[in-house]
């Protein structure tokens, strides 16, 4: 059985961070970064775009952090408990111990959210709830990073799109235009959209409003930042149209979200 020791979501320094692990740790470590942060690979300071997923192997040297405030990431540990799981995740052959860019990093973190309320909350089936997601987790992250694979060898633009893509997670109240993301690539806005949609499952204009919700959702979290100085701050002209658009894709109000997120 995969055992999830302990695992957290959308997790925050508000001040630059620096976390180091010398001797590693007796459990693997996954993390899902989703702002820009630095990490030490082979012995070098590496930079890492946001959007970013790393799997460390046990007893692995660990050294990362952010040079910003506002560091955010989802993080599990966990085990394997016999030598069938244990190959199980080794015929996977998910790279260990290197930043990896799932194109569909938003997937991956919402199994991570799940995990984390059961962990939080245990019920009498949870230790097998908590198996069979981290199972699902690691199937999907594997798949995804094979169509990545196969993206950067079909199509000479997914690289491009990938930081285009972080850009727009980085900065998500500054507008986007499609025309505008098009044209910094010098394609048509009919094939920049048919472009991003392959390449991350979603949108450019659904995958915009996601990077300011996820903005916001800090903010409601963090801070007593109001409602109409929020939405304002999150790139939107309407307090309406902000409240109205976190109500479709996140099933609340935004007060609703903010007080969901005290009684955690």
């Amino acid at each position: 059985m995969i055992h999830i020791t302990s695992c957290g979501h959308d997790s925050h320094h508000r001040h630059p961070c620096d976390i180091e692990h010398k001797d590693g740790l007796p459990e693997y470590l996954f993390l899902i970064v989703k702002t820009s942060a630095w990490f030490f690979i082979h012995g070098q300071r590496t930079l890492t775009e946001p959007n970013m997923a790393i799997l460390f192997d046990k007893y692995t040297y660990i050294r990362y952090g952010c040079q910003h405030p506002d560091y955010n990431d989802d993080w599990i540990h966990f085990t394997l408990d016999d030598t069938a799981d244990a190959a199980w995740f080794h015929s996977l052959e998910i790279p260990l111990n290197v930043p990896l860019y799932p194109p569909d990093i938003q997937r991956l973190s919402q199994f991570v959210q799940i995990m984390t309320r059961e962990l939080r909350f245990p019920a009498g089936h949870s230790p097998q709830v908590l198996h069979l997601l981290m199972q699902a987790l690691l199937h999907v992250l594997a798949e995804d990073l094979k169509r990545a694979d196969q993206l950067a060898f079909q199509n000479k633009h997914y690289p491009a799109f990938l930081k285009l893509r972080a850009a727009l997670y980085s900065n998500p109240s500054v507008p986007q235009s499609i025309e505008a993301m098009a044209r910094s690539l010098n394609l048509s806005i009919s094939y920049f959209q048919h472009l991003y949609k392959e390449f991350f499952a979603v949108s450019p204009q659904t995958d915009a409003i996601h990077a300011r919700l996820e903005l916001a959702k800090f903010y409601l979290t963090h801070s007593n930042m109001n409602i109409y100085s929020l939405s304002s701050f999150c790139g939107y002209s309407s307090e309406i149209h902000f409240m109205r658009q976190f109500k479709k894709f996140e099933g609340m109000t935004p007060s609703e979200y903010r007080q969901s997120r005290m009684e955690i």
